[in-house]
């Protein structure tokens, strides 16, 4: 996976700036704004997707609308001999959505939404489980004041 910034141009940093803004926009649309043609747009969008610069495209859910009106920042200690299978297996949960390998007292950083406390809390039970974790830290989310996953390029 070649993502250097450096192998982007200006037209591809156009290019990404409007489909995050607008996954479903057209090629047709972007090449207008951009001032290339549609065909460049296709290709260049095509050879991102190839390179790893852009993962993929989906719609963005309020997770609030589909009833997961808890967020948890939760920190995790870990025994360190055991720490790669500790995040796969914190991989395998569907609640938790983010998984940061960090540096400092914590192994590592997850954010998972639920439904409320009481499903957190048997989550929270199901990863106190898994070998290798030494502890956790949980923190509730009281309120979201900036949450952005577009990347400025």
């Amino acid at each position: 996976m070649q993502n250097s910034q450096t192998e982007l141009d200006q037209a591809d940093h156009k290019i990404l700036r409007e489909l995050q803004h607008d996954a479903r926009i057209s090629f047709k649309t972007i090449a207008q704004r951009v001032g290339v043609s549609e065909a460049t747009v296709f290709v260049r969008v095509r050879k991102m997707q190839e390179r790893g610069v852009i993962r993929g495209f989906s719609a963005i859910v309020d997770p609030k609308a589909v009833g997961k009106d808890l967020t948890a920042i939760v920190l995790v200690r870990a025994n360190p001999k055991a720490f790669p299978g500790t995040l796969d297996a914190l991989q395998k949960f569907d609640e938790i959505y983010e998984i940061y390998d960090v540096t400092g007292e914590y192994y590592s950083i997850l954010k998972i939404r639920t439904r409320g406390t009481e499903e957190l809390g048997k989550i929270m039970d199901e990863v106190g489980k898994i070998d290798g974790i030494a502890g956790t830290e949980t923190i509730i989310v009281l309120r979201t004041v900036k949450e952005d996953i577009a990347v400025r390029t």
